[in-house]
């Protein structure tokens, strides 16, 4: 199932994923019981301040922790296969052909000595026994599908004469050149212009429609996810908070955490001379998690000492339709929505 609950069958699932890191300062446990599935033709969202666990989470998926000093446990099935336990070459396999990832930086995941039709046209050969004029061709026509001037002139440059957009569409080309049914974009439109932003969106989207992917998209802009996914789920400390459709999640957030994210986008009937209202503090060290619920310290409506949101970790149960981690009576998420119901719209 996916994670809104329908019976699409899933091209992606994570069950129970568990990320570890060792550091001289103790162990990181940069994600903590993370599960969600994904089917094709369908865009989840994870959201999250920096430090919750999203790129970790994402980087797993296509196995590209070091093993030696990353503890991976759970499992991850992409098409009915264990990427956890799968081999190494196995996986290697499977990157750019089954399952690619869109960086948050073209500029440094582009290798700045070759020409982008060099790298487009190797990453096709590296799945498919064709000749370099063949594989070249398609370099070409990925380079049109991305919209992208000019391309059979244009493979043959490098990717400092690109703009920021044009090296973001290359690599959007090079990884869906081989057709993947699952891509991974990890903060695609991050260094990009409004514009610029809505235009790569509006091409994932459309490119989903061509080849009925299955998406994951890693960001901190709710409204990006307000646009573009189906699902969304939030993180913090490693762990996954809240989760649901994009409609129930940003309508009516049960955890106030999310409700702190919503708060910290200016609305347009916010007064332009009143100040943002961040949520107050700093994630917490991964090294050592606070006890209880992970947000207690920076949430101004915990119950307080003694009370289970500083003694125990709330599970992720339903709540007004989808599921979310926290340990406050209904009534009083309720009251708290309520108090920021007129600053939703981002959703």
């Amino acid at each position: 199932m996916s994670i809104d609950g329908t019976d699409d069958q899933p091209y992606l699932v994570v069950d129970d994923l568990r990320v570890r890191f060792a550091t001289e300062d103790g162990v990181v446990k940069a994600v903590d019981g993370v599960s969600f599935s994904v089917p094709r033709g369908r865009t989840l969202g994870i959201v999250g301040e920096s430090g919750s666990g999203k790129s970790v989470t994402s980087m797993s998926i296509l196995a590209l922790h070091n093993p030696r000093r990353t503890e991976v446990s759970g499992s991850i099935r992409v098409d009915g296969r264990d990427i956890v336990t799968m081999p190494e070459e196995q996986v290697r396999r499977m990157r750019g052909r089954d399952m690619a990832m869109i960086f948050q930086d073209p500029a440094s995941s582009l290798h700045p000595y070759y020409t982008v039709g060099r790298q487009i046209v190797e990453a096709h050969r590296i799945h498919n026994r064709v000749s370099k004029q063949v594989a070249r061709k398609r370099a070409i026509e990925m380079l049109d599908r991305v919209g992208i001037p000019q391309p059979d002139r244009r493979i043959d440059a490098y990717p400092h004469e690109f703009s920021g957009g044009m090296r973001q569409r290359a690599m959007i080309a090079m990884a869906l050149v081989n057709d993947p049914a699952l891509i991974i974009a990890d903060e695609p439109t991050t260094a990009l212009d409004v514009t610029v932003q809505a235009q790569i969106l509006e091409l994932l989207a459309d490119l989903q429609r061509e080849f009925n992917s299955a998406i994951i998209l890693i960001t901190h802009d709710l409204g990006v996810v307000s646009q573009v996914a189906h699902d969304v789920l939030v993180m913090y400390a490693g762990r996954m908070i809240e989760a649901g459709t994009v409609d129930e999640v940003l309508r009516s957030p049960e955890h106030p955490y999310t409700v702190g994210l919503l708060e910290s986008v200016p609305s347009l009937r916010d007064d332009p001379d009143e100040d943002l209202r961040p949520i107050k503090g700093n994630p917490p060290s991964l090294i050592h998690l606070p006890s209880g619920c992970a947000f207690h310290p920076r949430c101004a409506h915990q119950l307080g000492d003694g009370s289970p949101c500083r003694t125990l970790v709330p599970d992720l149960l339903p709540a007004t339709g989808h599921r979310a981690a926290c340990h406050l009576p209904a009534e009083r998420r309720a009251e708290i929505r309520a108090a920021i119901s007129e600053n939703l719209e981002v959703a």
